[in-house]
């Protein structure tokens, strides 16, 4: 064990720690928040990222359908962090050396670190299928999700099978399923399903096995989704070599032989290709595996380099247990958060001289839109054998995962407690004067139903103000009542922002609570508690 630490040992006379954190995405800045928080005040946090933005990758899927606009997912997040104190570089990484605790930034840039928290999420392997990058779409990452969506719009115009898929190695399968649903609920919606045979093409030996293992009450309530809504499965499925408008499958026993093969036609494909480190982190050996992805102990520490720590997707994990065709293990938010937590826990063991605290066992936790309905998945731990392994599908679920996009997303845009709010913001002036307890204005005005869906609410503004917006919206040439509902979704998201952590969690559960009074109903599924 080497460990890496002489800057850590010049900066001993002033007592500084510095973290640099590789990744801006929902590990990154979830990780610079809590450590900045936690760290003293002369100690500081570096985020460095080649993207100058953070995006919420769960609604992916949305923003290829159409349902999100890149705008409601993606925003800069350079401000945020430098609005807490956290150093922020816009650059990718030429290389980590390790041994002298430094980075090199494609900018020029040399970094050196006391404690170094790769979180950067991963690069997709599409070579590894001849044809895969030329001939498919992804969600992985927004970009893609964009591309998709201009795809499909032209397949739109023209409609023929899809084929929705996933290579061999591939992890992180519940957005495969997610995916094939809500093309299947949009095509339903446009009434042209019975147009479009959808193929869901898997390397799991059975359908919902998502690189959990552990056949529970997942393989069935999969089974009987996808045999609903007519879309096609072939589990074991070696994808072999993608040609412009032909998909080519080997599907193999469980022996690993091959039982057939399928020449799948396609007008529209998008597929999840099997994951390695980014370029920058797959260069530092001593720190990867032999496809980039950063090894950690059950503390979230390098072997080799203790103060180096790895977080989220870009982490090698083993596979859960063997399969005819590999699969992946699987990642969420949920998952990625207590990863988070114990990562930060034990930078801060380390500092004080504290033992460290492990990570295992883990907890898989996810939410799978399918258009007005959905599934929730738990199991506890990730790996068998499990004390709790259920799933539950209904409305309600679609509704949760709605909820949680804009909680979590609002809790990245979140103003510092201590932030002074601009003079000239009436929003900010009201919600001052309201969370001092004082009466900040008129009672009750002001909306209509913001989502656009569920019940109308009716609003009455005073004459002032409402002559103000209906003169607003004949200059746009809006109807008031649109524009109302917009103007007021924009006020609320900023007033959210000057809420400070409890005051968040406490709307979320007030949200919560809502939405699940105005559900027409309530659809458990499938439940199983015990072991599996």
């Amino acid at each position: 064990m080497r460990n890496g630490r002489g800057f850590r040992r010049r900066c001993k006379e002033t007592e500084m720690t510095h973290v640099v954190i590789l990744g801006a995405g929902i590990a990154g800045v979830s990780a610079a928040y809590a450590l900045k928080s936690r760290l003293g005040p002369d100690d500081s946090v570096t985020v460095v990222s080649d993207k100058p933005y953070f995006h919420f990758v769960p609604s992916n899927p949305w923003v290829a359908m159409g349902w999100r606009e890149r705008a409601d997912v993606a925003f800069p997040i350079g401000p945020y962090l430098e609005s807490r104190g956290i150093v922020f570089i816009a650059s990718g990484v030429r290389c980590i050396q390790p041994d002298i605790i430094q980075i090199d930034l494609e900018n020029g840039d040399v970094l050196f670190y006391d404690y170094l928290l790769i979180a950067t999420g991963t690069a997709p392997l599409a070579d590894e299928v001849p044809g895969m990058a030329e001939h498919t779409e992804s969600v992985i990452h927004i970009e893609q999700a964009e591309r998709a969506l201009a795809a499909y719009r032209a397949f739109l115009e023209r409609p023929g099978p899809v084929v929705i898929g996933a290579a061999a190695g591939a992890s992180m399968l519940g957005p495969l399923y997610e995916y094939a649903f809500l093309i299947d609920a949009d095509l339903r919606r446009r009434n042209i399903r019975e147009r479009v045979p959808i193929t869901l093409v898997t390397p799991e030996p059975w359908p919902g096995h998502l690189g959990l293992g552990g056949e529970g009450t997942s393989r069935g309530a999969v089974t009987a989704a996808l045999a609903d809504t007519g879309i096609r499965v072939i589990c074991n499925a070696l994808t072999t070599r993608i040609d412009r408008d032909t998909i080519h499958v080997a599907e193999v026993t469980a022996t690993g032989s091959v039982k057939r093969t399928h020449a799948l036609p396609s007008a529209y494909s998008v597929y999840w290709p099997a994951f390695g480190g980014v370029r920058g982190v797959r260069s530092a050996s001593d720190l990867v595996d032999a496809r980039g992805l950063v090894v950690v102990d059950e503390y979230l520490r390098n072997p080799e380099y203790p103060n180096v720590f790895g977080l989220g997707a870009c982490v090698a994990r083993a596979p859960v247990e063997a399969t005819p065709v590999a699969v992946g293990a699987p990642e969420s938010v949920y998952s990625i958060q207590k990863a988070g937590e114990i990562a930060v826990q034990n930078i801060l063991a380390d500092l004080a001289g504290a033992p460290p605290v492990s990570h295992v066992p883990q907890r898989a936790r996810w939410l799978s839109d399918m258009g007005t309905n959905g599934a929730a998945y738990q199991s506890e731990p990730q790996v068998p054998l499990r004390d709790v392994n259920w799933m539950r599908q209904g409305r309600w679920v679609h509704q949760a995962k709605v909820d949680f996009e804009k909680y979590f997303v609002n809790t990245i845009r979140l103003h510092p407690a201590d932030e002074v709010t601009a003079a000239a913001s009436s929003i900010a002036g009201l919600m001052t004067r309201a969370l001092a307890g004082k009466n900040g204005g008129h009672d009750g005005p002001a909306g209509a139903d913001l989502a656009g869906n569920g019940k109308p609410w009716q609003v009455r503004l005073p004459q002032g103000p409402g002559v103000e917006l209906r003169a607003l919206a004949e200059s746009l040439g809006r109807a008031p009542d649109a524009l109302a509902g917009e103007l007021l979704a924009a006020a609320v998201s900023d007033a959210k922002s000057y809420l400070d952590p409890a005051a968040v969690d406490a709307m979320a559960r007030a949200r919560r609570h809502l939405l699940v009074e105005d559900l027409p109903e309530r659809e458990p599924g499938a439940e199983r508690r015990g072991g599996t």
